[in-house]
């Protein structure tokens, strides 16, 4: 009979806000906590793992709610956070930095009115595409995207996942 693996439970951590996302930093013992707290603003707090335990190294109060980050196209050198804009962003992904794909570093953001974003971190507040609803037809809910098919630099495909249960497949 094989055992089953355990999890083994280190440090638990109390917070005084809503914890919508928690991603490692990388090539570090850190990590990035983002969330809400009850009065809108955003909360960003930074944990460094030492002796067993995690230490509060940072925290910081945006002026709007953080639901979602990511690393994914910053170099590890560099290590950017990238996180929403003006919309409420419901989820995030990115291409391009540490390692992950070929090409350019982009994101792609999907958001509440439906329309799906992608982003280069070198160009700012204008995405590079953006697929959102026809005019007059409402908006899904985005929830969640991903890219695919960097497997070099002219490539790229994201998928996109709504609130009913439609899929979309897009080539930016």
């Amino acid at each position: 009979m094989v055992d089953k693996p355990k999890i083994i439970e280190h440090v638990v951590k109390s917070l005084d806000y809503t914890l919508f996302d928690a991603r490692w930093i990388p090539c570090s013992a850190r990590f990035v906590v983002l969330g809400n707290y009850a009065r809108g603003t955003g909360a960003l707090q930074i944990y460094e793992v030492s002796k067993g335990d995690v230490k509060l190294v940072k925290n910081d109060e945006k002026r709007t709610a953080l639901k979602c980050g990511t690393f994914e196209a910053s170099s590890l050198q560099q290590r950017y956070l990238a996180t929403a804009h003006s919309q409420i962003v419901n989820c995030i992904d990115g291409v391009g930095g540490v390692g992950i794909g070929e090409g350019a570093p982009e994101i792609v953001t999907g958001s509440r009115d439906g329309s799906v974003k992608v982003w280069d971190p070198r160009q700012k507040d204008k995405p590079v595409a953006d697929m959102a609803p026809a005019e007059g037809e409402e908006g899904r809910d985005c929830w969640c995207v991903a890219f695919g098919d960097a497997y070099n630099t002219d490539e790229r495909t994201v998928v996109a996942g709504y609130d009913n249960g439609d899929i979309k497949m897009f080539e930016p």
